[in-house]
């Protein structure tokens, strides 16, 4: 058995800055990522999120600006090559982050993390194999988080999609319904709707971006309605129904009412929760 000083389990935004940080002080650690370096920040979330917002604003700004008389036409979007480029990025810097730990010294692994007692970690890689590993002087968890799934509307990857999806779409979606007007269900949905797709938004809350200052949250309402986004407010996602053409007919409750939309995809961005399950926490 492998022997550390400490044993990181999570390699994201937490987990791996920690490694490397323990490595720099001189701390034999290993840090244990059961996907890909970066975790969700660099891989679903932040990164690739925003390598989409300035693809997106980029092809709407080609479109031209007819207020001042600037028409294009034929513009066109080659969605695959858009996110050939983002995935692109992303590998670079999942290099990036395991250059970084190796240069501190920092072990790491690909595999899951389940602790044992309160220095053994059992490692499950990808290949099923078990190895079990030691530290000496503490584990650090940072598994981070991952999206919660709404009951009703479970992930299948194409219709019913969560953040992790969303950023990887091959198709641009003609009608996109995002569940959850935060920060992360907005920020994917203005992307496909620069790219052309008819977005409705459903917030159970009164306001979106909840906790956000209302003045900010009221400029981006303004500017989602100005492109065409209908915003729907203390609205709940209750069923949805697939039909014949695979579009998606969902059925929402607002003020006591019953209201259906007729979209192709759904976006479900209510939140996230720990990703604890199967650590052996207890």
């Amino acid at each position: 058995m492998k022997t550390y000083d400490a044993i990181v389990i999570g390699g994201g935004p937490g987990g791996y800055p920690c490694g490397i940080r323990l490595g720099q002080l001189g701390i034999k650690t290993l840090c244990i990522e059961k996907d890909k370096p970066g975790g969700v920040c660099l891989n679903w979330g932040c990164i690739p999120s925003k390598a989409l917002i300035y693809a997106s604003e980029q092809y709407e700004r080609a479109g031209g600006n007819a207020a001042i008389g600037i028409v294009a036409k034929e513009v066109s979007l080659d969605v695959h090559k858009m996110q050939d480029w983002k995935d692109g990025i992303v590998k670079r810097l999942n290099g990036g982050v395991k250059a970084l730990l190796k240069g501190a010294g920092t072990d790491y692994v690909n595999g899951s993390g389940k602790l044992l007692d309160r220095h053994t970690v059992a490692i499950t890689k990808k290949d099923g194999s078990v190895e079990r590993v030691r530290a000496e002087k503490g584990i650090v968890i940072a598994t981070g988080a991952t999206t919660i799934e709404l009951p009703g509307f479970k992930f299948d990857g194409t219709r019913i999609i969560g953040a992790k999806e969303a950023v990887s779409l091959r198709a641009v979606p003609e009608r996109l319904l995002v569940i959850g007007g935060g920060v992360i269900g907005l920020e994917l949905g203005t992307v496909y709707q620069k790219l052309g797709t008819a977005l409705y938004v459903a917030e159970a809350l009164p306001t979106l971006l909840p906790g956000t200052d209302p003045d900010c949250t009221k400029v981006v309402e303004r500017r989602l309605g100005k492109h065409g986004a209908i915003i729907m407010k203390k609205t709940f996602a209750k069923s949805y129904v697939t039909n014949e053409d695979g579009s998606l007919t969902v059925t929402l409750e607002q003020d006591g009412n019953t209201v259906e939309v007729e979209v192709d995809v759904v976006l479900v961005a209510v939140g996230m929760r720990p990703a604890s399950k199967g650590l052996g926490l207890e």
